[in-house]
């Protein structure tokens, strides 16, 4: 009986660490909200470390083509991420008109899209860190890494 409580044990262990990792990247947020009658409520919320591990088993050839044209500008991608992740909150793009509202901003650790019209109301937040694992892991599909 100890020996099955201590396999249990450890599979709870080894389940909640794994949980930790796929969550310490923060989390994707989408919600898109239709302002009809019977319109559609969707939010969905996923571990922004699935990106990176998605495009991490994606088959290079698939991503080559992507993956050559990112090459000349991955410095450029690797300062301004990693400057941003380091920059105080800031509104990238705030345009506010008489039936509509878009803005896009660096909120805490995430770029986040919000969307505002007669329609429907979009929010979508990324974590920057999930952002440059997916960059680095779409360079490094390169057939020529430079």
């Amino acid at each position: 009986m100890i020996l099955l409580g201590k396999i249990v044990l450890g599979m709870a262990g080894t389940a909640v660490a794994g949980v930790g990792l796929l969550c310490s990247e923060g989390f994707v947020q989408v919600k898109v909200i239709e302002k009809q009658p019977q319109g559609h409520h969707i939010n969905v919320i996923a571990p922004a470390l699935l990106g990176p591990i998605a495009a991490h088993f994606v088959p290079r050839r698939d991503l080559a083509n992507a993956s050559e044209k990112i090459q000349p500008y991955l410095p450029t991608i690797r300062v301004a991420l990693g400057s941003l992740r380091e920059a105080d909150d800031v509104v990238f793009v705030e345009v506010t008109e008489p039936d509509q509202h878009v803005r896009v901003s660096k909120s805490g650790g995430s770029i986040v899209v919000d969307v505002d019209d007669p329609g429907e109301t979009v929010h979508v937040s990324t974590p920057i860190r999930a952002i440059e694992g997916t960059v680095e892991q779409l360079a490094a599909a390169s057939p020529d890494p430079h």
